[in-house]
C-alpha cells in the first residue's frame, strides 16, 4: 500500500499548500514593508519583529512544500555513527596516555627532559 504522501491528491495538496503559504508570505511582507516605511526611522516594535518572524516561517515552510513536496517524508539512510541505534560496539584506541599498557607497547615514550642552567641574576657588590 502506498504511503499517504505518495498519492496524487497529497502531492498536489502539498504543492498547493506551499503556494498558499508563499502567497501569505507575500501579504505579510507587503504589510511589513508598509509598516516600516510609513514612519521615520526608529527601533522595531514587538509587532514588527513578530511579523518578521512570521514572514521567515512562511517563506521557509512554503518553499519546502512547494519545491520538495512529498520528498520531505522520504526515508533517508544515514551512517551508523549518526544514528541513535548503536549497530556495533565502538572501538576506541587511546594513544599517548602513559597509564595504558597497550599504548606503551605501541608507542615508545622517551623520557627526555631538557634542563637549562639558571642564570645568576644577583648583582655583584663590586
Amino acid at each position: 500500500m502506498a504511503e499517504w504522501h505518495e498519492t496524487l491528491a497529497a502531492r498536489l495538496g502539498l504543492r498547493l499548500g506551499g503556494g498558499a503559504l508563499l502567497s501569505a508570505a507575500w501579504f505579510v511582507g507587503s504589510l511589513l514593508y508598509k509598516s516600516v516605511h510609513a514612519h521615520p526611522p526608529r527601533a522595531a516594535s514587538l509587532g514588527e519583529l513578530g511579523l518578521c518572524a512570521l514572514l521567515v516561517l512562511l517563506l521557509v515552510t512554503g518553499n519546502a512544500l512547494l519545491f520538495v513536496g512529498p520528498g520531505l517524508w522520504r526515508e533517508v539512510a544515514i551512517p551508523a555513527r549518526w544514528s541513535a541505534v548503536l549497530v556495533a560496539p565502538r572501538e576506541v584506541e587511546v594513544f599517548g596516555h602513559p597509564e595504558h599498557a597497550a599504548a606503551e607497547e605501541i608507542i615508545d615514550f622517551p623520557e627526555t627532559r631538557t634542563v637549562l642552567p639558571l642564570r645568576d641574576t644577583r648583582r655583584s657588590a663590586a
